[in-house]
């Protein structure tokens, strides 16, 4: 693996083999951190909220259950060792191909640090997935290679054997869960490969030393070659303040990025083709978005996008965002008065607005707000327009 990802052997790591049970045990003990705990109860209220997920469904659990499902080996760059699933006595093709793709991560974390790496975009969410996207992608397409290479036919048919079985056991998950899930490994070895292509090998050690900025840059490789560097999106720090718009009782509890990659995966997971949800993704330039959350426990949540074209990608999405509400029995519109471009819908988490405001001379952007009422996501809404 170090010949083929082209770093030199590191210091030994310790590795060990873990049985099914010990495997479960082994994810569990990582995803059960306060920190994450938090993270996925933010996210949980989110998903809700833009109708994603069930209103009555526990994000944790689904997450848990599908890692449990699908993990078969891990790295942790901190305590610097790695496990792998072995669930008899052998150790067989499955076994190497994951060990190979475990061990690429200890070179990546001898040469480039992944702990320093992910500290360094923990506040943008969408940095941080593309920075995984690079990881992983980096890892699945030395792993492949390495099965090419070391592995033979009836090796492969194996795994591919194994891997089928294995997909039975699969718990049906939220798309937008199974789909970030599968990104880094997906787009993410894509991503590296095109790269290594236009550039050279050494692109990739520099995709690692300058990581990409945006999961736009992974989805669109020129943007990543050319640094083109998202747009900066600001929302009134008052929002959820006494002062702002929803008056007092409320608070700010996450503020960050959602990316063109969960735009898309937003749209795909309420119902839209996976080429619409491209297209209408696709002119994103930068967002913002605040999560609130008053005294009785109540979440509101305001998002702002910016694009690249204003004039023609902003109308995309609400286009492709209203077609897909109107035409889905998940969704009921609501109405919000004369049409003035503002579309309100109702879902079980609640009530989402969406609308563009603004002007090509002066700029056009996207507002979606959601929250348990009409009046609180209307409010929201209006606060956002005025931002300009």
């Amino acid at each position: 693996m170090a010949a083929i990802r082209g770093i030199p052997i590191a210091e030994p790591v310790p590795f060990r083999f873990l049985n099914d049970e010990e495997l479960d045990a082994y994810v569990r003990e990582q995803i059960d951190d306060p920190e994450f705990i938090v993270e996925i109860g933010q996210a949980d209220a989110i998903y809700k909220l833009l109708g994603l997920i069930d209103d009555n469904s526990d994000l944790f659990e689904e997450y848990a259950a599908l890692l449990d499902a699908q993990v078969l080996g891990a790295y942790d760059p901190e305590l610097e060792e790695f496990v792998v699933l072995q669930p008899g006595e052998q150790f067989g093709p499955s076994q190497e191909f994951t060990y190979a793709h475990e061990y690429i991560h200890r070179l990546q974390d001898a040469k480039f640090d992944l702990d320093q790496l992910s500290e360094n975009v923990e506040h943008n969410s969408d940095k941080s997935l593309a920075l995984t996207a690079v990881v992983e992608g980096d890892a699945t397409s030395a792993q492949q290679s390495y099965a090419l290479q070391h592995l033979g036919l009836d090796e492969l048919a194996q795994i591919l054997r194994e891997a089928e079985a294995s997909q039975s056991g699969i718990p049906t998950a939220p798309h937008i869960l199974s789909r970030g899930l599968e990104f880094p490994y997906v787009e993410g070895t894509q991503f590296i490969e095109r790269l290594r292509v236009i550039q050279g090998p050494e692109a990739v050690d520099r995709a690692f030393t300058n990581p990409p900025d945006s999961t736009e840059q992974i989805l669109h490789i020129e943007k990543f070659v050319q640094r083109e560097l998202p747009l900066e999106v600001t929302l009134p720090e008052t929002l959820f303040a006494a002062e702002g718009p929803l008056g007092p009782g409320w608070e700010i509890v996450d503020d960050d990025v959602l990316g063109e990659f969960f735009i898309r995966a937003w749209l795909e997971a309420i119902g839209a083709r996976s080429t619409d949800a491209a297209e209408a993704g696709a002119g994103w330039g930068g967002d913002s978005y605040q999560l609130g959350r008053d005294e009785g426990g109540q979440h509101a949540f305001a998002l702002k996008v910016r694009w690249d074209d204003p004039a023609r990608d902003a109308d995309q999405l609400f286009v492709v965002l209203t077609t897909i509400m109107d035409a889905s029995p998940e969704f009921r519109r609501v109405d919000v008065g004369p049409d003035v471009g503002v579309r309100a819908y109702r879902s079980g988490g609640g009530v989402i607005v969406t609308a563009t405001f603004g002007d090509p001379g002066a700029g056009v952007f996207s507002v979606v707000t959601a929250a348990d009422d009409l009046q609180t996501a209307m409010a929201l809404a209006l606060a956002l327009a005025m931002t300009g």
